[in-house]
């Protein structure tokens, strides 16, 4: 669990800083736009933003360091963008059969394959389920399916760019984990529409 604790926290921080941005940006075009304002889809807006925020964060932002030289005194600010462990893999299924693999013997939720395996499926499931929420036009299979595909494409062939690891399986990972959440949607869509006609009777 400590892995899960350390992304999350890594996203948070990212996500904090955001928040002041996210609302006076909202505000400006709420103003130019002149829209009605709703304010349960404007929450739900802010969330899926922030989100996101905390999602390139782990996947497209690159890795950096800041702090003060103990030697010097001096501010210093470093981006990576090569790392010797990268790797590119592009055999489809490779990776999650290690995953299976290395998990033969390993039993309970910490293992890092087994973290890294549900990580890849659940982490871009807020896509597949607040797109559809939050725009009507957005909610038919195929255009969830394209939008999951063309972002895990997006990210991972940036990731190749950043000295981050590439794996085709990502994308398969990804783009299933956004169908997971379009079928969460489905179900509460159909909660949702069930009970309102439950509260009309």
């Amino acid at each position: 669990m400590w892995l899960i604790s350390t992304y999350v926290i890594n996203m948070l921080g990212y996500m904090i800083v955001a928040i002041p941005i996210y609302i006076i940006a909202r505000i400006i075009i709420i103003k130019i736009r002149k829209h009605p304002v709703n304010k349960l889809h404007e929450l739900l807006l802010a969330v899926f933003i922030l989100y996101l925020v905390g999602l390139a964060s782990q996947t497209i932002i690159p890795k950096w360091s800041m702090g003060v030289d103990g030697s010097t005194g001096k501010l210093f600010f470093d981006v990576y963008i090569f790392d010797r462990l990268s790797s590119v893999n592009l055999i489809p299924f490779r990776t999650i059969m290690n995953y299976f693999q290395a998990n033969e013997y390993v039993s309970g939720w910490s293992s890092v394959s087994l973290l890294n395996l549900l990580g890849n499926l659940f982490v871009f499931s807020p896509i597949g389920f607040f797109i559809p929420l939050l725009w009507r036009r957005m909610q038919s299979f195929g255009k969830i399916a394209f939008i999951g595909l063309g972002v895990t494409c997006f990210i991972e062939g940036t990731q190749y760019f950043i000295g981050r690891s590439t794996d085709i399986d990502d994308i398969i990972l990804n783009t299933i984990g956004v169908v997971i959440g379009y079928f969460i949607f489905l179900i509460w869509k159909v909660v949702a529409s069930q009970k309102k006609s439950v509260d009309l009777k």
